[in-house]
């Protein structure tokens, strides 16, 4: 059997919030999304899933930026704050995995910034140039993850459409917006 080589990638973008915020996000989810320990004012804090202890993310502090490594696949993502607001995170990790894992503060991505690079290109190129080598370079075996792409996509803008199989799963309605449609008037009541 072919051994597979594994090529690393890298990925840059910008997002909205800043450092502060997403430490704000962070302990908001103290309790509800995760159990944070250990202390901000030192500049280490794990952020533990609720009800799997094994399973943590770590969150390095500096002076602008932060450094969050996590639990399982190691993935590591670097946040630096940006002059004028909002920020840019670099990720080290595949393109599947983009702000896909569950102990991780919710970013805004700012649409047009995502850039990508494989230890099999010069530089940082656009994420179009780098979808089209991956593509080549995997046109025998097709990636199995990225029927899940979708995930990551939507929180990209659908930049990353054109590369991805589409989404074959069925549409999942809110129960919410489903008893409002039944509704009879504005006032109605069930």
């Amino acid at each position: 059997m072919e051994e597979k080589k594994i090529i690393r990638c890298f990925f840059r973008f910008e997002i909205t919030q800043s450092i502060k915020v997403l430490m704000y996000k962070i302990n908001q989810g103290d309790g509800r999304r995760w159990n944070i320990d250990g202390e901000e004012e030192r500049g280490r804090i794990l952020l533990r899933e609720i009800g799997r202890s094994v399973n943590s993310t770590l969150v390095l502090l500096g002076d602008g930026y932060m450094r969050i490594t996590t639990a399982f696949d190691g993935y590591e993502y670097m946040i630096e704050d940006k002059e004028g607001g909002g920020a840019t995170v670099s990720f080290q990790g595949p393109v599947n995995a983009l702000l896909a894992q569950a102990l991780m503060p919710r970013m805004t991505y700012v649409p047009g910034t995502l850039r990508a690079m494989s230890e099999d290109m010069p530089d940082y190129g656009s994420i179009a140039e780098f979808m089209e080598i991956r593509a080549e370079r995997n046109a025998d075996r097709p990636n199995p993850q990225d029927r899940h792409g979708w995930r990551v996509n939507m929180k990209f803008n659908n930049e990353l459409v054109p590369w991805l199989p589409p989404f074959n799963g069925e549409r999942r309605e809110n129960p919410k917006k489903q008893r409002r449609k039944e509704r009879a008037g504005k006032f109605a009541r069930r």
